[in-house]
């Protein structure tokens, strides 16, 4: 699955080289911003919050590299079929959507992102790439990047239960609001229901270093 995913992915690769050197879409500085961050700002998030994000936001992180054609085909045939909206980007575009502010919805955005993703697995490893992308996410209503995690963690990253872990990751969807509704709470209920179920499939299928570091690192506490 790797071998195939890599590629079809050659012609971004290309594409996004031949950005770095012509400087196209500013790539170049685009890059240097999200690699200089990456490096700031990947060691606030401790490893075992990665397998919740790859479960929620990305599950075949594994396979691909940057860009995850398998889900895009998916969501076009969903939305022609069903016109339901599903999302298709990969962590790595959602980080660099994050650090370059761009959300717009254009077809050369989402162009960009791709390439940037793309060349941002060339550059750094993913699961720093993920760390770093939980320490700057929007979380909801006065609550962003670490400091956010921190107060929905009990000021504590390292000593959390497993569901607060998850109850943080499906923020990402679901941001929580200024004042919080029975809609809203009910919306999370259920993004940290799939959460669970998806992380528990994840990690019996897979024995990549990423979806494994739980049992490397912590011991959580039962579940509430």
């Amino acid at each position: 699955m790797r071998y195939i995913y890599f590629i079809i992915t050659i012609p971004v690769i290309i594409l996004g080289y031949i950005c770095l050197v012509f400087n196209i879409f500013q790539m170049k500085y685009k890059l240097n911003e999200c690699i200089e961050l990456i490096d700031e700002k990947y060691s606030e998030i401790p490893n075992f919050y990665v397998s919740y994000l790859i479960a929620a936001e990305d599950h075949r992180s594994n396979f691909h590299y940057g860009i995850d054609q398998v889900g895009m085909i998916r969501a076009i045939f969903k939305w022609f079929f069903s016109r339901q909206l599903e999302g298709a980007s990969t962590i790595e575009q959602q980080f660099a959507r994050v650090v370059t502010e761009d959300y717009s919805y254009s077809l050369s955005r989402k162009l960009k992102e791709q390439i940037l993703a793309v060349m941002l697995v060339r550059k750094r490893k993913k699961i720093d790439i993920a760390r770093a992308y939980l320490a700057i996410a929007y979380y909801g209503h006065d609550c962003e990047g670490t400091e956010g995690i921190l107060s929905l963690a009990d000021s504590n990253l390292r000593l959390v239960s497993e569901i607060q872990i998850i109850s943080i990751v499906a923020r990402l969807k679901y941001p929580e609001p200024s004042i919080n509704t029975d809609k809203w709470e009910t919306k999370l209920d259920y993004r940290v229901s799939y959460i669970k179920r998806r992380h528990q499939r994840l990690i019996k299928k897979s024995k990549h270093q990423m979806t494994n570091v739980i049992a490397q690192e912590v011991k959580y506490k039962p579940l509430i």
